[in-house]
């Protein structure tokens, strides 16, 4: 698949260290700045350091950059330990209330990783059954958290000044888009849990085979709404290579298949592979899909992306013209096209109450689009860049996501 030496320095890098490795190959015309920006824009600073650190590679990179990426690793690791300190004090709250939590995501994956404090986490996910929200809301409030965005329909994210934000989750994923089935995922996960620490604090898991379908329904998840970096693939490479002999990958490929992911979930692995020469378990090595131009397609989505995706105004609303989750089309760009021209030329019925004049009369509809597209146009919360990149790139950008998106079945 068709990478930049830039990029092949850096996913070798990224390789070697998750695997507590020399990194022994240098490519030529690597461009050490951008190598420096891609760290930072998928936030594996730390992880990247240790890797050049130990291979001998910093003296390619200018001092003064060196210094710099040095300050953000030791600031990376104790901000980190410091949350898992303060994590602990949290998790031993619900412990004394009896209220069981399963932890989510980076708080499991970050303990297989050679350097934890350097798997950085904005905030820790929390998973708590539903009967027990109203107590652990309260646990929360107590320990001086306030309650941000209630508006998610599977968690609410909660703030304390000092401490790492949590999102308490009742429901493992969000519950429209991608399945009608996600119930019976959480049926029985509980059943299944595994009991790991945060810090001294201990707290449960998902099973291994759940833990690896949660973190791919997140990377889709990530996908439709705006995108995902290397990280999360490295936490699935580390999940595969740590633990994947205690998983029956068949029963995970079958779960997959029901929840509607089967698809997505056969071509991630195929990117671990590429990217991280990852053994795919041979229940899934079966599965052939053989698609280069989509495979560089999604890679270079992957790093364009950085950790959270893009989020510039053009890319988040061309990704929602994109992921047309109300129904599948039957052709990838049409369906993009035409709701990128919904988006823009809406139906006068959706549109607000400012433009009512149009539905009382409506030879006046072209004068509510254009009174609707100059109003967007001068909305303060978006740069001018950002709107006219998506007037003009947008419908390009759609097209394109939502062929990946068709492409993997989602």
């Amino acid at each position: 698949v068709l990478m930049n030496t830039t990029e092949k320095q850096f996913i070798d890098l990224l390789s070697n260290s998750i695997r507590n490795e020399v990194c022994k190959k240098k490519y030529d015309n690597v461009d050490w700045n951008e190598l420096m920006n891609l760290s930072r824009k998928h936030k594996i600073e730390g992880l990247i350091y240790s890797a050049l650190n130990k291979s001998r590679l910093l003296e390619n990179i200018d001092e003064d950059k060196v210094n710099e990426l040095k300050k953000e690793v030791f600031f990376t690791g104790v901000t980190q330990i410091s949350n898992m300190s303060k994590l602990e004090i949290v998790f031993n709250e619900f412990s004394k209330e009896n209220v069981p939590v399963i932890v989510l995501k980076g708080l499991v994956v970050r303990e297989y990783y050679p350097q934890p404090e350097q798997r950085s986490m904005s905030d820790a996910d929390i998973f708590v059954k539903a009967k027990d929200l109203n107590k652990s809301k309260k646990i929360l409030i107590d320990l001086g958290y306030t309650e941000v965005d209630a508006e998610a329909s599977h968690h609410i994210k909660y703030i304390k000044s000092g401490y790492p934000m949590i999102e308490l989750h009742w429901h493992v994923m969000k519950q429209d888009g991608f399945s009608d089935e996600l119930d019976l995922f959480e049926d029985d996960i509980w059943d299944r849990t595994i009991e790991v620490k945060v810090k001294g604090a201990k707290v449960l898991s998902l099973g291994y085979e759940d833990l690896a379908l949660h973190l791919c329904m997140h990377m889709a998840a990530h996908l439709a709404a705006s995108g995902f970096g290397v990280r999360q693939i490295a936490d699935l490479v580390l999940l595969v290579e740590k633990k994947g002999h205690l998983i029956d990958w068949t029963l995970f490929i079958n779960k997959a298949e029901e929840f509607g992911f089967k698809k997505f979930i056969i071509i991630m692995f195929k990117i671990c592979n590429i990217l991280f020469s990852m053994d795919i378990p041979k229940e899934m090595a079966v599965y052939k899909i053989d698609d280069e131009e989509m495979f560089e397609s999604l890679i270079s989505t992957i790093f364009d992306g950085g950790v959270y995706g893009k989020k510039d105004m053009a890319s988040n609303f061309a990704n929602q013209v994109a992921f047309n989750y109300k129904g599948k089309d039957s052709n990838a760009t049409i369906g993009a096209i035409r709701r990128y021209f919904r988006f823009i030329f809406p139906s006068i019925e959706t549109m607000s109450d400012k433009y009512s004049y149009a539905r009382k009369i409506r030879i006046l509809t072209p004068i509510a689009w254009i009174h609707h597209l100059f109003s967007g146009i001068f909305r303060k919360e978006y740069n001018f860049t950002d709107k006219i990149r998506f007037l003009t790139k947008g419908a390009k950008e759609s097209v394109e996501k939502n062929k990946i998106l068709s492409w993997m079945e989602l």
